[in-house]
């Protein structure tokens, strides 16, 4: 660790109180940053549904009295362990994913990978910065997916989210047809107002007509599903054949769904999950450094994201309160 920087003893951290229960904070020494490590201290960190996910499962397979959650956030790195790209990124604002088991981000210090951190422009903010990795990667990521399996146009639930919002900016920039599900005429309304054009409503009536005839109409074959639903049965029956669903994540909570066989085997249906996790190790280095480059391009010209909240890290679960029961309305941030 370089010892000429001046860091505090302990620190204040986010854990479980117990498996499953409410998060609590608690006072910890610093972390050391080892050979390829660099310690951060964390400016901001933002709570993604993967967050959601992990709190969700109190812990399982980790230690809840070691365990801090927090995937994503920014910092200054302020010690570097060996290696010449900790010492790098020494002294510099960065964007941060953690190295669980490590720690996570809803610390005042973390110590992570210093190929998880990529340094932030001037022009983007440390909070802006701090969501700079989940969302927009993810959104980069269905991209491609879509332009590699050649998909004219995409299906997306969830849309009135952050990530849905990056999706469709995304997918107009590349010229890909979007079609938006949101769960409300509240949030359709909002998507239509900022330009939106192919909005639908789950809650209406009539949504999976209104699904299937927009899909067969886009010819969109690509459906991304973060809400796995009672419904999502009923918008496999709606797709057109030889489409793919990719589930990536559960905001529903639903532990299982029926779909019917036959649907999937008449109409050529393919389902997979996806982790970005699991995505970065396939793309390697390389590609991975691209994706970030193409990030802060984004996040320093037409990609800002909206903030619904901010709160200190003593009220962590008041902050996921308000993020869980009103997602759409921008992201919620934890600050130390």
């Amino acid at each position: 660790m370089n010892k000429k920087t001046a860091i505090a003893g302990r620190m204040k951290a986010v854990f479980y109180e117990s498996q499953g229960e409410n998060l609590i904070l608690k006072d910890i020494p610093v972390p050391h940053p080892g050979d390829g490590e660099v310690l951060i201290k964390i400016s901001a960190a933002p709570l993604n549904p993967s967050d959601m996910a992990m709190i969700r499962k109190g812990g399982r397979d980790k230690e809840t009295n070691t365990f801090i959650p927090g995937l994503e956030g920014s910092g200054t790195v302020v010690a570097a362990g060996k290696g010449l790209l900790p010492h790098l990124w020494l002294g510099k604002r960065v964007a941060c994913s953690a190295h669980w088991p490590d720690g996570g981000t809803w610390a005042e210090y973390m110590v992570t990978k210093a190929g998880l951190c990529f340094p932030l422009k001037k022009e983007v903010t440390d909070e802006q910065g701090s969501m700079t990795l989940v969302n927009p990667l993810t959104a980069i990521e269905f991209i491609e997916i879509a332009k590699q399996n050649r998909h004219k146009a995409i299906i997306n639930n969830a849309a009135a989210s952050s990530l849905g919002r990056m999706l469709e900016l995304l997918a107009v920039k590349n010229g890909i047809e979007i079609i938006n599900i949101v769960r409300n005429i509240k949030n359709a309304e909002l998507l239509k107002s900022q330009g939106s054009h192919n909005v639908i409503d789950s809650s209406d009536p009539s949504f999976l007509a209104n699904l299937e005839a927009m899909a067969g109409q886009l010819k969109a074959t690509l459906l991304f599903d973060s809400v796995l639903s009672d419904q999502l049965a009923g918008m496999i029956g709606a797709l057109p054949s030889g489409s793919t669903v990719v589930i990536y994540g559960n905001l529903s909570l639903t532990e299982q769904i029926n779909i019917d066989p036959r649907d999937l085997i008449d109409n050529d249906i393919r389902i997979s999950g996806f982790y970005l996790g699991a995505r970065a190790k396939e793309n390697g280095i390389l590609r991975n450094m691209l994706n970030l480059i193409r990030v802060g391009k984004l996040m320093s010209s037409d990609m800002k994201i909206k903030i619904a909240g901010r709160y200190p890290f003593e009220k962590a679960q008041e902050a996921i309160d308000a993020y869980v029961n009103n997602m759409s309305a921008g992201k919620v941030l934890l600050i130390p």
